[in-house]
């Protein structure tokens, strides 16, 4: 019997108390020093919140070793353990953490907190088939965020930077995605009253697991989210890879 996977959402909204680092290393805590005070709180908050990750689900007691990667985005430095992603968005730490090996991408955005000016830098990397989709909502910022926030994922998953547009095409409209680098790429894409996110992962993923931690009470389980469920939500978002027959490559 095939083994089914999931992956792990946690998130962390910060409050004014310092993040508890009872499992995180001495030299990452010294390393963290250098930062001023709200990117150190975030370093550290998010290395906390991976580290009750590991331990919930592996029993794993203090954060392992990490690396950064040639684009520096920062990895466990044993190849054998599972890939993560962080996310930032106003007071929020988001983690997301593979089951297995398997490369994940997060990215979250705070609901109506980007300027005009930003929204219309954003609609640049939009293709008219996105743009199209977007009109079609009922809240086009809504939508135009969520859309956003999804590139990002997915752009996170295959360590390339926000000006690679040329290499993903998303289809809202059918549900789909073309990447040059990847072909097999699914997104989850959730709006929430004040929170959007987007998780990438490989479509061998069945679960994906909502957590929230508190500082008092540690991770509570939100939710489990089948992902291959055929309703999930109105303001809910799901697309996966086209074929490798039907993907278009480029010379």
């Amino acid at each position: 019997m095939e083994r089914q996977m999931a992956s792990h959402f946690a998130r962390w909204a910060l409050a004014q108390s310092r993040p508890k680092v009872h499992r995180i290393p001495q030299q990452v805590i010294e390393y963290a020093s250098i930062f001023n005070e709200r990117r150190r709180a975030r370093f550290l908050a998010a290395r906390t919140l991976l580290a009750e990750l590991m331990f919930k689900i592996y029993g794993i007691p203090k954060l392992p070793g990490m690396i950064a990667s040639s684009n520096g985005r920062p990895r466990f430095s044993d190849p054998d353990l599972p890939d993560f992603s962080f996310a930032y968005a106003g007071n929020v730490v988001g983690v997301l953490l593979a089951e297995e090996a398997e490369h994940v991408g997060l990215d979250i955005e705070m609901v109506r907190a980007h300027s005009r000016q930003t929204l219309e830098s954003h609609f640049e990397y939009l293709s008219s088939g996105e743009k199209a989709w977007i009109h079609a909502q009922n809240d086009a910022i809504e939508a135009s965020t969520q859309l956003w926030t999804l590139r990002q994922s997915i752009l996170k998953l295959t360590d390339e930077g926000i000006n690679s547009e040329g290499s993903l095409q998303l289809h809202p409209a059918s549900g789909r995605l073309r990447s040059v680098t990847r072909q097999d790429i699914q997104a989850l894409c959730d709006v929430e009253p004040l929170l959007v996110w987007s998780c990438a992962l490989s479509p061998g993923n069945d679960r994906l697991k909502l957590w929230e931690y508190h500082e008092d009470d540690a991770l509570e389980s939100l939710r489990e989210i089948n992902l291959h469920a055929k309703n999930m939500g109105p303001c809910t978002l799901r697309l996966t890879s086209l074929p490798a027959e039907r993907q278009i490559h480029h010379s």
